[in-house]
């Protein structure tokens, strides 16, 4: 890693840990593991889209196996656990296309590919029941930084998307919308 990472690395480490402590005070001992695990490739896959405004492939395929394994520890083989899959792929569909298209027509990228992947892996890790909030937290995330970065620099170049939807992932596996680990 290099030295202009390092920076980065800390300060995520540091937002996921805190945010990981607040948890343990309610959520469950699958939750806390799962979060643990599951922030390495989070962190690793966010100081990469913020250097190279890519998201490495390995990574977001770390997120989906360790989502899918939560999953079916929390639900079997079954019904859940496979809607839980068709959905998440329903979902790196749709994004993928939208980014495409926007793309094709404006020769500028919003949602890239790696996007596309993580919101499909990040809907294995929260579920059907959190996956519309943990898109939400996301793109409010997203918003906010793009406005402040316009009003500092009076124009938004290029910000990455990845670190927003990474924390997102870990905030509602930590604190579910509904499901079976919700208050």
């Amino acid at each position: 890693m290099s030295p202009s990472r390092y920076k980065p690395a800390s300060i995520l480490a540091f937002c996921y840990a805190l945010t990981w402590g607040i948890a343990s005070q309610y959520a469950s001992v699958d939750q806390l593991v799962i979060s643990g695990i599951i922030a390495i490739p989070l962190i690793w896959l966010s100081v990469s889209d913020i250097a190279t405004q890519e998201i490495p492939d390995t990574a977001t395929l770390a997120v989906a196996l360790v989502g899918a394994a939560f999953q079916w520890k929390l639900h079997g083989i079954g019904l859940a656990f496979l809607s839980t899959l068709v959905l998440a792929g329903m979902l790196y569909v749709v994004f993928h296309l939208m980014g495409q298209r926007y793309y094709e027509r404006n020769a500028v990228e919003a949602i890239g590919i790696g996007d596309a992947k993580l919101i499909g892996a990040g809907a294995i890790c929260v579920g059907i029941d959190s996956v519309w909030a943990m898109i939400f937290v996301a793109a409010s995330g997203g918003i906010v930084a793009a406005l402040i970065a316009r009003k500092r620099d009076g124009v938004t170049k290029g910000l990455a998307f990845g670190p927003f939807l990474a924390y997102s992932i870990l905030v509602f596996i930590l604190f579910p919308v509904s499901g079976p680990f919700a208050p």
